[in-house]
């Protein structure tokens, strides 16, 4: 950005210039200024300052010490950061901040792996632990659960073994990956889920062995539309959003795309924003589902269209977050990791050869082919009408033959209208596997690729069944970061929190090393041993990481000109870090503390160490044992941000899990 260009965009800000001398001009004294900084503006130049001035709630200067004393007045706020490192605010294109929010208030298994008999006995200590409070109508909502190492420890596990537990109560444990429930049978009568109910569109109701019997296990859409828990009330979904918009801000997010939301989203946050809570830039994906023909396909664009601007807030980028409702989600399939293998892939998966031996030889099976949950024509007409009607669409496809669905539907348009390829916006979330013939259609479509670098860390949710099932040759096309980057499309990133635990600077690790820190349990987003090592593929640079998280997350949503990046003119949405992400070890990235989050020029968060040492008082009050707010702590086996394991130990959590307590609250 020029300093004319600045200069002109504050103007039409209506920030004061005030001369200095013939034909040189300067900002109004500044509201707040950082200085004696590494601040990594990310702009094009890459440009690394020392000090940075604020007015309005928009940066009014960058530069070095000394250019930036003029700007500070009697009442600006001065923050000394004594060399520590400044940057933009971070931008996470794919999350699901309601539903993270509500799994902060459940009783949480941590993403920890565990076996049958670990898992039963916590949850009845969360059952014990209920008392009274609960009636045998009410639900045991069980979340993140590590599905691939519990089926690995103990096998095929259904609802006979959650039958054994003391409770008349329904059960639901919930897979961290969101595609697979686990029920127990009050959980199914309840639900009315029998032998003869039909797989639902996209989804799966696994059956015991001889028989229609329901397991109890719901792959996709059968555990997401069959399972009858009652919505929680309105009051537990505003306490789950104020909830998640905490951890957000502690965990520097300034802007959010909320991955698949509906009304009951817009209501909710609109009443945050209009208290004044709402505290990161929010923008929502609308989420629909495939009709049933193509006739039907110009009501689904048109009945989507009119939800979507009922709910947009037109109002112009500003300090104060707005409410952007731009873009729909689809699934176009499931997952690629094993057990479930819902993902719609090119070539079959693998299965045993003999059944009963998981660890032998592993051959291809076209059984396991899945269609992808959209048509390809279906997916092409609804995408011409959105894009038509100025609605963007990010989709998720996690396999390579979705990807290629995707890309499909991408070049179809553009066929048709190829004086609208810089007019519209698609993302693929996810592309787990991809196929290198697909590499360089995102670039020459102009497609981004919206993917989540924690996944590029050996894991049990590759080792060892999903590696097999997959087959070794296709071991390079897995999270291929840098194909992607290096055939000309930059990759955005989406954390899609709560799948995995919220931890983006350890996923910033995973993309510049493609491998966790497994000797730091502070993180549960880092799988420890025996997951050591690399994960198969090259990683890409931080440099490249950071902006993926940062100025492509802002070309994404079309905020580029506001967020994203820091120069004159764009919004004030920075973070301060404890330690400087590009001087680092390698292996220290992802231990990493945001000191100090602003949005709008506004202070929404500070460590308790940096209000002290910068002379700031943050918006919010930080979690503090003993009052309402500091029972988040005791709601998650690692405390409200799940990072605690290191300092109550690994030891604690046994202790609690022999003991049969649990210290969780569950709400609705």
């Amino acid at each position: 950005m020029s300093l004319a260009y600045g200069l002109s965009r504050l103007a039409v800000l209506g920030l004061c210039l005030v001369p200095m001398a013939a034909g040189a001009a300067t900002p109004a004294p500044a509201d707040f200024v950082f200085r004696n900084g590494s601040i990594y503006t990310l702009d094009e130049a890459s440009s690394v300052a020392a000090a940075l001035a604020i007015q309005g709630g928009y940066i009014s200067s960058i530069g070095q010490d000394a250019e930036i004393e003029p700007l500070i007045g009697a009442d600006t706020k001065v923050v000394d950061l004594e060399g520590r490192m400044l940057m933009p605010g971070l931008v996470d294109a794919h999350m699901h901040v309601l539903t993270g929010g509500l799994d902060l208030l459940n009783c949480d298994m941590n993403y920890q792996p565990v076996d049958i008999e670990q898992l039963l006995t916590h949850i009845q200590g969360c059952i014990d632990g209920d008392g009274e409070t609960a009636g045998d109508e009410d639900w045991v909502q069980v979340v993140n659960l590590d599905y691939p190492s519990l089926v690995t420890k103990s096998g095929q596990v259904d609802k006979r073994e959650l039958d054994t537990l003391q409770t008349k109560r329904p059960i639901t444990i919930r897979s961290s990956d969101y595609h697979t429930n686990l029920l127990n049978s009050r959980g199914l009568a309840l639900s009315n889920i029998t032998a003869e109910t039909p797989d639902p569109p996209g989804g799966k109701i696994e059956r015991l062995p001889g028989g229609q019997e329901p397991s109890g296990v719901l792959q996709d859409a059968a555990g997401r539309e069959l399972v009858k828990i009652p919505p929680p009330t309105e009051s537990v979904r505003l306490e789950a959003c104020r909830a998640a918009l905490r951890l957000l801000r502690q965990a520097g997010i300034t802007t959010f795309q909320e991955a698949s939301a509906g009304p009951d989203h817009s209501a909710l946050f609109r009443q945050l924003r209009a208290s004044g809570e709402l505290t990161a830039r929010a923008y929502f994906d609308y989420s629909i589902q495939p009709p049933a023909s193509v006739q039907d396909v110009d009501k689904l664009v048109a009945d989507t269209v009119a939800a979507i601007k009922s709910m947009h807030d037109n109002a112009t980028i500003g300090p104060k977050p707005t409410l952007k409702w731009q873009a729909v989600k689809m699934f176009l399939d499931g997952v690629i990791t094993y057990p479930a293998r819902t993902a719609a892939v090119v070539d079959p998966y693998w299965n045993p050869l003999n059944a009963s031996d998981a660890a032998g030889a592993w051959a291809p099976d076209p059984s396991t082919l899945n269609a992808p949950y959209w048509s390809p024509e279906i997916l092409s007409t609804a995408l011409e009408g959105l894009f038509l009607a100025g609605v963007d669409a990010q989709l998720h496809a996690d396999g390579d033959l979705a990807v290629r669905y995707g890309l499909d539907a991408a070049q179809a348009f553009l066929a048709r209208h190829p004086d609208k390829k810089e007019q519209f916006r698609l993302g693929l979330a996810h592309e787990e596997l991809s196929h290198q013939d697909d590499w360089a259609r995102f670039a020459e479509l102009g497609v981004d690729a919206i993917m989540s670098f924690q996944w590029a860390q050996l894991s049990s949710f590759y080792i060892p069944s999903t590696f097999a099932t997959l087959g070794d040759y296709r071991r390079g096309n897995l999270q291929a970061h840098r194909r992607i980057e290096e055939v000309g499309r930059p990759i955005v990133y989406g954390s899609d929190w709560p799948i995995d635990p919220l931890d983006e600077f350890l996923a910033l690790k995973v993309a510049v090393t493609r491998s966790g820190d497994p000797t730091n349990p502070n993180s549960p987003a880092s799988f420890g041993p025996p997951y050591a090592g690399i994960f198969p593929g090259d990683p890409i640079s931080r440099e490249s990481a950071l902006r993926a998280i940062t100025v492509n997350g802002a070309r994404f949503l079309r905020a580029e000109e506001s967020i994203g990046s820091l120069e004159v003119g764009k919004l004030a949405d920075l973070v301060v870090l404890e330690k400087n992400y590009f001087e680092v070890p390698a292996e220290e990235i992802g231990r990493q503390r945001v000191l100090l989050t602003m949005v709008g020029g506004e202070v929404v968060f500070a460590a308790d160490d940096a209000q002290a040492a910068f002379g700031v008082t943050p918006k919010f009050p930080n979690l503090e044992q003993g009052d309402g707010v500091g029972q988040l702590n005791s709601r998650a086996i690692g405390g409200f941000d799940r990072r605690g394991l290191s300092r109550r130990g690994v030891a604690a959590v046994a202790r609690l899990r022999r003991r049969g307590h649990c210290s969780h609250e569950h709400h609705g």
